[in-house]
């Protein structure tokens, strides 16, 4: 049976809602953005929970190269049977993906990538004038490009609060390690390259050539656990995650990995009955082994898949992808307060106002032997929930054990 209603929350919707908003989009990390994102949701006759059926489509790019164009259906009861059924195609391009180097103690000198007089570059792209520590403007950066991105889940319902779900993903990456004179790319090593030719990534140990490619295909397994009161933008209840999943050549994957992933995920008011001012909290720790490739030690897995520290989706505040590894351990807190809500032209919005703090780390191997401690971050925000489903986000925010700052304008709570 559906969840309970929060007290103050409007009555369900019926039929056919239309979202779409141009995609203007800035974060620190990756520039401005600019495209499209609609989103079409089903709600039959209000009984479904969270909906019958969603089509979400996104066009976008950014001025820092960064495209991510997909396509997203979702069916949460797939023709009236208790599976509830997910498919993604997506193209993504990130032209300069940040590479900071492997585990939690990976340093990031800025003088070895900063030059203010760029007009210098383009006649020799080694030499900074007025920077005698410069190793190239891309040093810290390869161009990483997949497509296809295809992903498969199935979710079946066991009990009131428990889910099985499988699933399946191909990834086909191309990594190019080196850039032309056009995009100022030095003729030394970056240090991507340098990792690889130190026999650091087991999964080349031979080394990096300038363009190669990496082709993941993976099954996934878990279970999940959930008591929220709304999906979208829950006020009260639990939803964990435990998932294990695996690559091997005879489901055509180029590597031999396993990983394993727990998410959990807790909220509540915090004044006993009301809804507007809840406290949520999150714990991800993600573990992988054997043959990593390099495309996947920015992520974490399970069911959403996202970088898994640095940026809009883990540590605000902190450089995207900061730290890397087969290992990560990432803590949120975030405290939300619905302070307004409207229902003008018959559309429901609620304006929600956040304050978080951020941390967590990452291990280069099982060892678990490395120092560096907790990383962390703190900030505030914007939620604008347009009929439940839609959520736009903005956030800044501040590194405490780093020296640095990040403003985020995304589309869904961060968890």
């Amino acid at each position: 049976m559906p969840p309970a209603r929060a007290p103050d929350e409007p009555a369900h919707r019926t039929g056919w809602d239309i979202q779409g908003v141009p995609a203007v989009n800035f974060n620190t990390d990756e520039g401005f953005g600019y495209g499209a994102i609609l989103m079409l949701v089903d709600r039959a006759d209000g009984t479904y929970e969270p909906f019958r059926y969603s089509i979400l489509l996104q066009v976008f790019q950014t001025t820092r190269q960064v495209a991510s164009h997909f396509i997203q259906l979702d069916a949460p009861h797939f023709l009236d049977s208790q599976w509830r059924m997910g498919f993604e195609v997506a193209y993504t391009r990130t032209r300069y993906a940040p590479y900071y180097g492997l585990g939690n103690t990976a340093s990031y000198v800025p003088e070895f990538s900063d030059c203010t007089n760029r007009d210098a570059l383009e006649s020799n792209p080694d030499v900074c004038p007025d920077n005698a520590d410069f190793r190239g403007l891309r040093y810290y950066t390869y161009d990483h490009q997949s497509l296809p991105r295809i992903r498969i889940n199935a979710r079946r319902q066991l009990t009131n609060t428990w889910m099985l779900f499988l699933g399946y993903r191909l990834r086909m990456d191309r990594i190019r390690t080196r850039y032309s004179s056009d995009d100022l790319g030095q003729t030394g090593d970056s240090k991507l390259i340098e990792d690889g030719s130190t026999g650091l990534i087991d999964s080349h140990a031979s080394g990096l050539s300038d363009t190669f490619s990496e082709r993941t295909s993976e099954l996934m397994f878990g279970i999940q656990y959930d008591t929220r009161d709304i999906e979208s933008s829950p006020t009260l209840g639990m939803f964990h995650e435990l998932s294990v999943r695996g690559g091997a050549g005879a489901i055509g994957s180029q590597f031999n990995y396993w990983g394993a992933t727990l998410h959990a995920r807790f909220f509540h008011p915090v004044i006993p009955g009301y809804r507007r001012l809840v406290m949520g909290w999150r714990g991800l720790f993600d573990v992988m082994g054997g043959d990593v490739p390099i495309s996947l030690f920015p992520v974490y897995g399970g069911l959403e898949n996202k970088d898994g520290f640095g940026g809009v989706y883990s540590a605000r505040g902190i450089l995207l992808r900061r730290y890397q590894g087969p290992v990560k351990l990432l803590l949120n807190a975030e405290l939300r307060w619905t302070a307004l809500s409207a229902e003008p032209l018959g559309q429901q919005f609620d304006f929600t106002l956040a304050g978080f703090v951020d941390s967590g780390r990452v291990w280069s191997n099982l060892h678990f032997n490395e120092g560096g401690g907790l990383k962390t971050s703190a900030g505030g925000g914007l939620r604008i929930s347009w009929n439940r489903e839609f959520v736009i986000r903005l956030d800044y925010g501040v590194g405490i054990t780093e020296p640095t700052t990040g403003f985020y304008l995304d589309i869904g709570h961060i968890f």
